[in-house]
C-alpha cells in the first residue's frame, strides 16, 4: 500500500470516527431531552431532583445581580458553593436566559455530551481504529441511567465528569499546556480533583521509574513512554497557580481552604455508614450492571497482575481512583444518598475497566482457540456482548425517567411549594432559618439562616447541639423556621404552613419564638414517626405506646402530648383531656391539642365550650379548615343553629386545601 493510500485509509477513518461521535453525540442530547420532557409533562413544571442545585443557582443569580458570591443579595458572602467554576457558568449564563432550569438543563446536558466525546477519544488512544469498541462504550457511557440523572440534576457533576475525562486525555497525549488548564478547572469544579492529580503523578512516577528500567534491564522493545518526568513539570506548574488561586478564594470567603460544604457534610454525616462498603458493591454490580461488574473484576485482576509483574498498563489511574474515591467517603462521608452522586464521577472509569476486561477476555481466547476465534467471529462475538450490555443500560436508563420525575416531584412538592409560600406570605424583612437552604432562598426572597453550615461557616462546630443551634438563631434574628419533620422536628412554637401531612417527610413553616421554642431530639423525632405510621394503619395501641414512651423521653414535647391524648380520645376522655391540656400549657397554638380538647368537651357534653374554644382559636388562626367543620358538626346538632353551621362549612370549603388543613 502507498503511502497516498496509507492516508486515504486514515482520513476515511477519522471521517467514520466523526460521522459516529455526531451521531452517538445527537443520540445522547435526544435521550436527555426526552427524559427531561417526560418529568415536565408528568409533574406539570420543570424541577430538580434535589434541593442542592438551587444553591448553585442562589449563588449565580447574586453574582449576576450584585457582583458578589453571596446569599443573600450583596450579603452572606461565603464560599458556600462547592464548585465556584460552575457557579460562576451560570452566572454567565443567566445573561443569556432567566429560566433557571433551561440554564441548568442545557449546561448538564452540554457537560454530559462533552464527558461522552472525551470517552471516545480515550477509547481511540486505547483501541485505536476499533469503532465498535468506541460506539459500545459510549452508548453505554451516555444510557447509564446514573449518568443521566447527573446531566438533569442542576448540579456540577457531568461537567466534573467531563473535566475529569479531560484531564485523562490530556496526560495521555501529554498535552502539557490542555493538561494544566484542564486539571486546574477540575479543582475549581470539586475538591475531589485533587485526588485525581495525586494519582496522575503516581502513574507517570510508576511508569517513569519502574517499569521503563524494568524494560530496560530485561532489553524488552518496549517504546519509552518516559524517561523522566521533565514533561510534567509544565502541566503542575500550571495546576499549582490555579491551585493557589483556589485555596485563596475559599480563605478569603471563609476562612478554610475548602468550600462550607465539605466541613458542613462532613460534620454532619460524621456517624454511620457502618453498611457503606457492601452499599458500594452493590452500587456497581446490582441489576443493569451486573454484567458490566463481571468484565470490570477481569479487568481488575488483569491490572493486579500486570502491576505485579512491574508491566505497562493503562488501568493505573482509573482503578486507583475507584478505589481512592471509595476510600475517602467510606472515611469522611459513608453515605450513598442522592443517587450516590459522590461516587458517580467513578462509572466512566469503571466502564474503562470493564471495557479493558472484555478485550482481555477476548485475547485470552484468541489465544487459546485461534484456530475458531477467527477476526471476524471475534467481531461477531464482541458485537454481540456489546448490544447485549447497551439494550441492559438502555432500558435502565429509559425507566430511570419515572424516578427521575418522582424525584423532582418530591422536591417540588416540599422545598418548591414552602418557598413560594414565603415568598408570598411573609414580609420581606423576614429572616427563615432552615436546613435545605436551596430552593427555599432561590423561591422565597427572603434571607436565610442556614441550620448546617452549607452556607455558614460559623454554624458547623454546632452541629448536633441544638442549644448552640437556638444561641445561633437567636444571634442571626430568625423570625420563622422551615423544617422538614425528620430532619428538625420544632415543637412548642405556632406552626403556620405544612406540606401535605399524609405525604412522607412533611416540610413545616413556624413562627420563631425564642422563649418557647423546642427541638424534639432525633431518637424522639424517630419514636414520634413510629408512632405517627401505627396511627396511619389503624394500630391505635401499638401508636399509643410509642407516644407515651415519647412523653417519658421528652415531656417538655408539646407534640409527644397532643399525639398520646388523641389516641386517648378514642377510649379514655380524661387521660386524653389531661394530654391535650399539658400540651397547651406547652404550646397554646398546637392545632392538634386545640381539636383535641374541643372533641373532649363534646364527649362530656359541653358543646359550647367546645364552640368557645374553637371560636377564639380561629379568630386568631382563620385558615384552619377541620376546626371550621367541626364547628359546622357542633351546630349541626341544634336546630336553631343551623345556620352558622352552613356558615362555617362553607368557610371551610373555602380555605380548605391551602395551608395547614
Amino acid at each position: 500500500m502507498t503511502e497516498t493510500d496509507n492516508r486515504l485509509a486514515r482520513s476515511m477513518t477519522a471521517n467514520v470516527r466523526l460521522i459516529l461521535t455526531t451521531v452517538l453525540i445527537a443520540g445522547g442530547a435526544f435521550v436527555c431531552i426526552a427524559i427531561a420532557r417526560f418529568a415536565f409533562v408528568a409533574n406539570g413544571s420543570n424541577g430538580f431532583p434535589l434541593d442542592d442545585a438551587w444553591i448553585h443557582l442562589q449563588f449565580a443569580k447574586n453574582l449576576h445581580d450584585f457582583g458578589s458570591f453571596s446569599y443573600y443579595k450583596n450579603s452572606m458572602v461565603t464560599s458556600g458553593s462547592t464548585s465556584p467554576l460552575y457557579t460562576i457558568l451560570l452566572s454567565a449564563g443567566f445573561f443569556f436566559t432567566s429560566n433557571e432550569m433551561i440554564l441548568s438543563y442545557v449546561l448538564g446536558i452540554f457537560f454530559s455530551l462533552a464527558g461522552a466525546v472525551y470517552f471516545i477519544k480515550i477509547l481511540d488512544i486505547d483501541y485505536p481504529g476499533d469503532l465498535a469498541t468506541a460506539a459500545g462504550a459510549t452508548i453505554i457511557f451516555l444510557l447509564e441511567p446514573r449518568l443521566l440523572w447527573s446531566a438533569l440534576s442542576g448540579m456540577e457533576t457531568s461537567m466534573f465528569i467531563a473535566l475529569l475525562l479531560a484531564a485523562f486525555f490530556y496526560y495521555k497525549k501529554r498535552m502539557r499546556i490542555a493538561l494544566g488548564v484542564t486539571g486546574g478547572l477540575l479543582l475549581w469544579t470539586r475538591p475531589e480533583a485533587l485526588l485525581f492529580m495525586i494519582l496522575l503523578g503516581l502513574d507517570s512516577v510508576y511508569h517513569a521509574f519502574i517499569v521503563e528500567p524494568r524494560n530496560k534491564k530485561e532489553k524488552k522493545n518496549v517504546p519509552p513512554r518516559e524517561k523522566s518526568l521533565d514533561w510534567a513539570k509544565l502541566p503542575a506548574a500550571i495546576f499549582i497557580i490555579f491551585a493557589g488561586g483556589y485555596l485563596g478564594f475559599n480563605m478569603a470567603l471563609s476562612g478554610s481552604i475548602f468550600p462550607n460544604t465539605y466541613a458542613a457534610k462532613i460534620k454532619y454525616y460524621a456517624n454511620g455508614g457502618a453498611d457503606y462498603p457492601s452499599q458500594v458493591f452493590h452500587y456497581f454490580t446490582d441489576n443493569h450492571l451486573f454484567l458490566i461488574s463481571l468484565l470490570a473484576a477481569i479487568g481488575i485482576i488483569v491490572f493486579v497482575a500486570t502491576v505485579a509483574r512491574k508491566g505497562r498498563t493503562g488501568l493505573f489511574i482509573p482503578v486507583l481512583f475507584a478505589a481512592e474515591m471509595f476510600l475517602v467517603y467510606w472515611k469522611n462521608l459513608p453515605y450513598l444518598y442522592q443517587e450516590g452522586r459522590y461516587l458517580m464521577p467513578v462509572i466512566p472509569f469503571f466502564l474503562l475497566v470493564a471495557v479493558h476486561g472484555l478485550d482481555s477476555l477476548i485475547s485470552f481466547f484468541r489465544r487459546s482457540a485461534s484456530a475458531f476465534f477467527t477476526s471476524g467471529r471475534v467481531l461477531l462475538v464482541q458485537g454481540i456482548v456489546f448490544v447485549i450490555l447497551c439494550v441492559q443500560v438502555g432500558s435502565a436508563g429509559w425507566k430511570k425517567r419515572v424516578e427521575y420525575a418522582d424525584y423532582c416531584k418530591y422536591i417540588s412538592d416540599r422545598q418548591v411549594k414552602t418557598a413560594r409560600w414565603l415568598h408570598d406570605n411573609l414580609p420581606e424583612d423576614a429572616v427563615v432559618a432552615t436546613h435545605d437552604v436551596g430552593a427555599i432562598a432561590y423561591y422565597s426572597g427572603r434571607k436565610i439562616v442556614d441550620m448546617v453550615g452549607l452556607i455558614s461557616p460559623e454554624m458547623i462546630s454546632r452541629i448536633g447541639n441544638l442549644d448552640a443551634l437556638i444561641a445561633f438563631m437567636n444571634a442571626k434574628k430568625v423570625t420563622h423556621l422551615a423544617l422538614l419533620r425528620n430532619w428538625f422536628e420544632a415543637d412548642n412554637v405556632e406552626r403556620i404552613f405544612t406540606t401535605d401531612p399524609d405525604a412522607p417527610e412533611i416540610m413545616e413553616v413556624f413562627r420563631y419564638d425564642p422563649k418557647s421554642i423546642h427541638f424534639v431530639g432525633r431518637d424522639v423525632g424517630e419514636i414520634l414517626e413510629s408512632g405517627r405510621y401505627y396511627r396511619s394503619i389503624g394500630d391505635l395501641r401499638a401508636a399509643g405506646s410509642y407516644f407515651a414512651q415519647a412523653v417519658r423521653r421528652d415531656p417538655r414535647s408539646s407534640t409527644a402530648h397532643a399525639l398520646l391524648g388523641e389516641v386517648f380520645l378514642q377510649s379514655d376522655n380524661d387521660n386524653a383531656r389531661n394530654e391535650f391540656d399539658l400540651s397547651l400549657r406547652l404550646n397554646p397554638s398546637n392545632f392538634e391539642a386545640v381539636m383535641g380538647m374541643a372533641q373532649v368537651r363534646v364527649k362530656n357534653r359541653q358543646p359550647s365550650e367546645a364552640a368557645k374554644l374553637l371560636e377564639g382559636y380561629i379568630a386568631a388562626y382563620p385558615a384552619r379548615a377541620p376546626a371550621y367543620r367541626l364547628l359546622a358538626d357542633i351546630y349541626s346538632a341544634t336546630p336553631a343553629d343551623s345556620g352558622k353551621a352552613s356558615a362555617y362549612r362553607k368557610l371551610a370549603d373555602e380555605i380548605e386545601g391551602g395551608g395547614v388543613r
